[in-house]
């Protein structure tokens, strides 16, 4: 079956795929924690944006932060879990 509408061409800056991030200074678990809650919140305002944009820059550029914003996230939740763990097995 034909389509009646087209998709919409492929955004040029969704098709880039953001480097996994790593930090330098590795920040206090408690510090993690907090970090983690302001990016999950900025991610939650973030996709609300997104779904309320039509096609177009802005739709692309919130797409591409919440990549972001996921990534620093991901960093984040791997530092942790990798310093609980070595916690567990230091006891």
């Amino acid at each position: 079956m034909k389509k009646l509408v087209p998709d919409p061409p492929a955004s040029e800056l969704l098709q880039l795929d953001p480097p996994n991030l790593s930090f330098q200074d590795l920040p206090s678990i408690e510090e993690c924690e907090q970090l983690l809650s302001a990016l999950i919140h900025t991610v939650n305002h973030t996709t609300t944006v997104l779904i309320d944009s039509g096609p177009g820059l802005t739709r692309d550029a919130m797409g591409m932060n919440i990549r972001l914003l996921c990534r620093a996230i991901h960093a984040l939740s791997n530092h942790t879990s990798t310093h609980i763990l070595e916690q567990c097995h230091e006891r």
